[in-house]
């Protein structure tokens, strides 16, 4: 059996005796000197072990309970003698209640047995050195708790819910909100922490009581100086009671809310931007794309599961130009900013213009990491871009002078047919007013109609003269457009000029020749016809009669002549607009009927459908007459034969078009005629021999239309005129027959 007479600390144990009697108390005394220190005082000593007699226990009971509540946690044992017979008086330890540690531990029956008495207070005292080792333990625990609690760098607070006060807290927690410890303790939680909002946070202490445990990062702290600082907070309770104090770990994590916050924006704006972003990793092979946002999707056609993984020269395709990918090879492996604009294929694979910029991403050691890349569609701006460089070109290039002034009439542009014209250069010119070019030949009312026209947004169309620079005098045509923003505001003026000076000319000459031939020729040949009819009255020699009648034939042919001069005159007084539309069948049907009447020894036959029309006026009524007119005088055969039909084109010719042919069974035309004709031009070795031909060329030709002369076997011609067909709605006007 183990000695348990000595303590821990190698001395004896020490007993006090609280026991009614001296017989008792020296009974008891001899029993335990041998192997204990005795203390027989009236006053509670502070020892290992109480020997109390019932009759004691009234006396000592509040001392014994709080100087055992102060040793608590070590164990402080009491052993209990009473008389047999007096179970009751004295709760038994299985009997008390309350909190605390126990008032009574032991229980023994006098007469006490030596032999018993040493086992029940050594086991006693056995426990007591348990607990000392054990409350030493602790408190070191305690010890290097603390030390854990006072040094960690998260901010530590143990608050009682039930008395709503902040119990223990650490240097952290001071810092964190800037109170002294005592000025921290003398707070309520909720002051410290999520002030502004109390009722959130007693019902986030509540959940941590129920729980045991909780976390949040939705949290806040007010500190000393009024700033709010973003926590995190961990807790659990101490205790398994419903009122159980709550241990808070807190960590400020302001700053990292502010960059998540910095990051979630950059990365909602990478990913809602409208334009492509991708990410590539140069560590892997290949340089591979490990992000790209919706921009990237819209403008490829692409997935993010499609793209990532990949490298981005899969946009790349037959019109790609390898110069922009050499740019952005050789940026990348020098590790520079590059921007390139080139062309890339969506996935559906149309085509777009894409400006690429690509810049290194670097750590702070200065290693490149990544690249990002923006894309831009642009193909808007190049279209833009093309279209103005194929307009410059154009108008660099036109054989019309173009020049455009701002509101006020001064130049900003010249084309080099201007320069050419005018004598002034491009230097020269721009920048001063467009009236340089003034030659005074136009009065003042000229000049005020032209700005009320173009001012108030119209076109005007003129015919003046303008002054060279070296002071020449020239003829133009000229158009004046104004051009507006896109507030529908003015803001230059562009004209269009063409040198009407050799035209001008022509007209006159052609103007003096129509005079001539129509009036002067035409009044001479009535003379010449007039003495030939005389002649033929007056003669009766046969020879001389047939001079005459050569004189009279040729003298009609000249008057004829004239007429067909004045009729091609009156073809280009009018321009044709290309809205109007002519009843082919009404017209045919008028044309034959009235050459039916005119010749009765000729068959005339007119095939056409019920409803036809082209794009032409009442001057192809004049193209008709001349062809069926030629057909009938120039046909050898006793009863001319001529027929008018409509018909479609072959396949060969595209759109819409209709035709109207012209068969005879004459001699045909001349090879001569044919060929001038079929040419447009003629020449000192190839020309028709009158006039007829012509008109019926110029004549469709003012509609868009042309002739063509086939082959009538066995015998004849036969004549096409192909004309653009039209349909007849509400916007058209259908072009009256000319009855005259």
């Amino acid at each position: 059996m183990t000695d348990r007479s000595d303590s821990q600390d190698g001395g004896r144990h020490t007993i006090q005796l609280l026991v009614h009697g001296d017989s008792d108390r020296e009974a008891l005394e001899e029993f335990l000197d041998g192997r204990y220190d005795i203390i027989d005082d009236d006053t509670l000593q502070p020892v290992d072990c109480y020997l109390v007699g019932e009759q004691m226990v009234p006396t000592y009971r509040d001392a014994l309970r709080e100087h055992k509540q102060e040793e608590h946690p070590t164990f402080t044992p009491v052993l209990l003698i009473q008389q047999e017979g007096s179970r009751g008086r004295v709760p038994l330890p299985s009997e008390q209640n309350g909190d605390g540690p126990p008032l009574i531990d032991e229980v023994m029956s006098a007469p006490v047995d030596r032999m018993t008495l040493f086992r029940r207070v050594g086991n006693l005292l056995a426990r007591r050195e348990q607990s000392v080792e054990l409350s030493e333990r602790y408190e070191d625990i305690q010890t290097r708790f603390q030390r854990l609690f006072d040094s960690t760098n998260d901010a530590l607070l143990v608050a009682a819910p039930a008395s709503d006060e902040i119990t223990e807290c650490n240097p952290a927690a001071c810092d964190l909100v800037g109170y002294t410890r005592e000025e921290l303790l003398s707070v309520s939680p909720a002051e410290a922490i999520h002030a502004d909002d109390r009722e959130r946070f007693h019902s986030f202490l509540q959940d941590v009581q129920v729980a045991g445990q909780g976390s949040t990062d939705d949290l806040t702290c007010q500190t000393k100086e009024g700033e709010k600082r973003q926590l995190e907070v961990s807790a659990a309770t101490l205790e398994d009671t419903e009122q159980s104090p709550i241990i808070l770990s807190a960590r400020d994590v302001t700053e990292r809310k502010e960059y998540e916050q910095e990051i979630e924006l950059k990365s909602r704006a990478m990913d809602e931007a409208p334009v492509g972003i991708t990410i590539t990793d140069p560590d892997r092979e290949d340089n591979p794309m490990v992000y790209v946002n919706e921009g990237f999707e819209a403008l490829t056609g692409y997935s993010k599961a499609e793209a990532v993984g990949h490298n981005c020269r899969f946009l790349q395709g037959e019109a790609t130009r390898e110069q922009p990918i050499a740019e952005m090879r050789k940026a990348v492996d020098e590790a520079e900013p590059v921007s390139v604009e080139l062309r890339n294929y969506r996935k559906d694979g149309s085509q777009f213009w894409n400006r690429v910029s690509i810049a290194p991403v670097r750590d702070d050691d200065g290693t490149v990491t990544n690249y990002i890349g923006f894309q831009k569609d642009i193909s808007e701006r190049k279209e833009h871009e093309q279209d103005l460089q194929l307009f410059r070109k154009a108008v660099e290039n036109a054989g019309h002078a173009v020049f455009i002034t701002d509101r006020e009439g001064t130049i900003e542009y010249v084309n080099p047919v201007f320069e050419a014209r005018s004598g002034y250069t491009r230097a020269e010119a721009v920048g001063r007013a467009s009236r340089i070019l003034k030659s005074g030949k136009q009065d003042s009312e000229f000049y005020e109609r032209m700005w009320r026209t173009i001012l108030a947004g119209d076109q005007w169309d003129s015919n003046l003269i303008n002054r060279r620079k070296n002071g020449e005098l020239y003829h133009v045509d000229q158009t004046i457009s104004p051009i507006t923003n896109d507030a529908g505001e003015i803001t230059h003026f562009v004209a269009l000029e063409s040198d009407m000076t050799n035209r001008r000319l022509r007209e006159q000459q052609l103007e003096v020749l129509n005079r001539v031939l129509r009036h002067n020729l035409r009044n001479g040949m009535n003379i010449i016809e007039g003495r030939a009819t005389m002649l033929l009255d007056a003669l009766d020699d046969e020879p001389l009669l047939t001079h005459t009648r050569a004189i009279e034939e040729q003298s009609a042919a000249l008057s004829s002549l004239s007429d067909q001069a004045g009729t091609v005159r009156s073809l280009f007084d009018n321009e044709f607009s290309g809205e109007t539309v002519c009843d082919i069948p009404q017209l045919l049907n008028e044309v034959v009927d009235e050459f039916s009447d005119r010749y009765p020894d000729t068959v005339l036959t007119a095939s056409t459908p019920d409803s036809v029309y082209a794009r032409a006026d009442n001057r192809l009524k004049t193209a008709l007459s001349e062809l069926i007119g030629n057909a009938i005088i120039h046909n050898d055969q006793p009863t001319p034969e001529i027929t008018v039909t409509t018909r479609s084109p072959n396949e060969d010719r595209t759109g819409e078009w209709v035709e109207i042919v012209i068969a005879d069974n004459g001699p045909g035309i001349p090879d001569q005629e044919q060929k001038t004709i079929e040419s447009g031009e003629e020449t000192p070795l190839q020309h028709g021999s009158g006039l007829g031909l012509w008109i019926v060329y110029w004549t469709v030709s003012l509609f868009g239309a042309e002739v063509t002369l086939e082959d009538n076997s066995p015998r004849g011609t036969r004549v096409v005129l192909n004309l653009p067909r039209a349909s007849v709605d509400s916007s058209r006007q259908v072009t009256p027959v000319d009855h005259h």
